[in-house]
């Protein structure tokens, strides 16, 4: 029987450990912090989007911080979401948390005060899309179905979501080639809407929105990168 050479044991002992820091480096998004612009018809506004890793090490939270609203998720590292809290000034004030297949909500929609809770099933909770669409492509996934929240109405829709094909962004030194996630409703009515977004090949970073909110005849909504 030969005795493993010091040296050796401590190497064995160090390669899981180094291995999971890299795993964390790829897998966990670190704190980042940038502009879009948001134009729907002839009304434009700007707002923050950031990420920030938890404390746990584990979660994520994402805001979005633009003119009298404020949203603000966290997420597990594959983009599903755990919570949500969404202020629009003066009357909105509502949170929403995740607590096994059921979805329950507390404070205060439009002037009302609302505590409920809504049943939904395994499928994860997307919300935001900017950041849990951004992990879909990250991981190589082709394809989801998910849950998310529509702020307006509080309406839990379930959705689908697939990746579709590269195209080039911008102009001249500009350009970029961004992969294309194409979202829908689930079911027999996913053929009446949809709507498109676009992340960077580079870094996965969601670069491009285009959609449409509202019956026929209402103006297109479009989101970009302010400087990519």
């Amino acid at each position: 029987m030969n005795p493993s050479h010091p040296g050796v044991s401590v190497f064995r002992a160090l390669v899981p450990f180094c291995l999971a820091l890299l795993l964390m480096a790829v897998v966990s998004p670190a704190s980042q912090e940038f502009q879009y612009r948001e134009r729907t018809g002839a009304e434009s506004l700007t707002f923050l989007w950031r990420t920030e890793q938890g404390h746990d090490g584990i979660t994520v939270t994402v805001t979005q911080d633009q003119k009298n609203e404020f949203y603000s998720s966290v997420c597990a590292q594959d983009g599903s979401t755990l919570s949500w809290h969404h202020i629009r000034r003066p009357d909105t004030d509502v949170r929403a948390e995740r607590i096994g297949n059921r979805i329950q909500f507390s404070g205060r929609f439009g002037g009302k005060e609302i505590k409920r809770s809504e049943t939904i099933d395994q499928r994860p909770w997307y919300q935001p899309l900017s950041y849990s669409l951004q992990r879909l492509v990250a991981r190589g996934q082709q394809a989801a179905t998910f849950w998310t929240i529509r702020p307006d109405t509080l309406d839990i829709l379930a959705m689908q979501a697939k990746q579709s094909e590269c195209e080039t962004l911008g102009t001249g030194k500009q350009a970029f080639t961004a992969r294309k996630v194409v979202i829908r409703l689930d079911g027999l009515l996913s053929g009446i809407w949809h709507a498109e977004y676009w992340f960077r090949l580079s870094d996965t970073l969601f670069v491009q929105y285009r959609g449409t909110h509202g019956p026929p005849g209402t103006a297109e909504t479009a989101i970009h990168l302010i400087d990519p």
